[in-house]
């Protein structure tokens, strides 16, 4: 069977919503493959692009436009789907396969591209969701078999979120230095990202983890996967309340925020010679007194996504052991809009999982 259309929810101007649209797949190429999309994961950075750029401070926009992404834009990054085309040069994956699509394409030529970091291409980033229409479709055309990842029985729904928030997760945890049972590392942000950060620390290290976020259902949610404490950063004292609370002894802190505010609570939460992880993107500037870096000795370290053989990794690690499974609301692609709105009014707890 040969696919020659595509049914996609996309908007066409920035800010604007998303509305069902029919467009035409070209033939494949030699290795190319095309996925029938089963589950795709929302992801709060698809609010910062249909908004258009993100608030990098100061009054200040940054411009998808202008960074070459075009309209109309069919976003949708955390894909799961079965195989159902492939080009005549695939050899590595079969129709029928049931995989999660890694989304973070660069150009595969250059050295970064070559150890293993495309989501780190300075040279021609061209993601799915974002410069290639995404997963809130029927189909989805994959540029490369390499990009697919067999999922084997993992859940669909679970596995697609591992395609952003599971590797976002990963990697930044990745960054931090090892911790001791004695040691606390903090988790700022329990979203969808934040939480699956959260239970995979919770999976992988020894430390004892302090949850903040100012929704008492995600704080909660939080306790039950694997924070042994939770706190709201709105609180009076909220800064001297934790650090009490973990006796001064935040070895790590992994803002899955990025606000000015969040950062600011990060780098003053951390003890001397700790380290920030800071993931989010929601936007503003960072200030810290230059003094402080070398009086503390902290070390401040941004986190993008994760590298497809993180991906690769995340996913046998799964199929390895049962992980926490943080909260998974699935809905129907055709309520794509209302599900978007939810999840810019901080009403979603978990991850949305869509479905076609």
């Amino acid at each position: 069977m040969k696919y020659q259309c595509a049914h996609r929810w996309a908007f066409s101007a920035w800010g604007g919503q998303l509305a069902e649209r029919d467009d035409s797949l070209a033939p494949l190429a030699p290795h190319e493959v095309t996925v029938r999309v089963t589950h795709c994961g929302m992801c709060h950075s698809d609010l910062h692009l249909q908004a258009g750029g993100f608030d990098m401070g100061g009054g200040k926009l940054s411009s998808f436009e202008r960074a070459g992404i075009k309209l109309p834009v069919t976003m949708g990054h955390e894909i799961v789907g079965e195989v159902v085309e492939v080009g005549a040069a695939v050899s590595d994956v079969a129709v029928g396969t049931s995989a999660v699509v890694y989304p973070w394409l660069g150009c595969g030529e250059c050295a970064t591209c070559q150890r293993g970091d495309e989501h780190l291409c300075v040279k021609a980033a061209r993601n799915l969701g974002f410069h290639l229409p995404g997963g809130y479709a029927d189909t989805v055309r994959v540029p490369h078999e390499k990009y697919l990842v067999p999922i084997g029985g993992l859940d669909p729904a679970r596995a697609a979120t591992f395609a952003c928030a599971g590797i976002t997760a990963l990697s930044a945890i990745r960054k931090l230095p090892e911790a001791s049972t004695d040691e606390w590392v903090a988790v700022i942000g329990c979203g969808g990202v934040g939480m699956t950060g959260l239970a995979l620390l919770s999976a992988t290290s020894p430390a004892k983890i302090v949850a903040i976020d100012p929704d008492p259902a995600k704080r909660e949610t939080a306790l039950a996967h694997g924070a042994a404490m939770a706190f709201d950063p709105g609180a009076p004292d909220a800064l001297k309340t934790i650090n009490k609370a973990c006796d001064f002894n935040v070895s790590g802190v992994i803002d899955f925020v990025g606000s000015e505010t969040s950062s600011t609570l990060a780098v003053n939460l951390v003890r001397r010679a700790g380290t920030v992880v800071i993931v989010g993107l929601f936007g503003g500037e960072f200030k810290m007194p230059l003094p402080t870096f070398a009086l503390k000795s902290i070390s401040i370290i941004g986190s993008y996504v994760g590298g497809l053989n993180e991906l690769r990794e995340l996913v046998a690690l799964a199929q390895q052991q049962t992980l926490p499974q943080i909260p998974l609301d699935r809905r129907p692609l055709a309520q794509v809009n209302a599900a978007l709105d939810d999840l810019m009014q901080g009403r979603v707890v978990g991850r949305v999982v869509l479905q076609p």
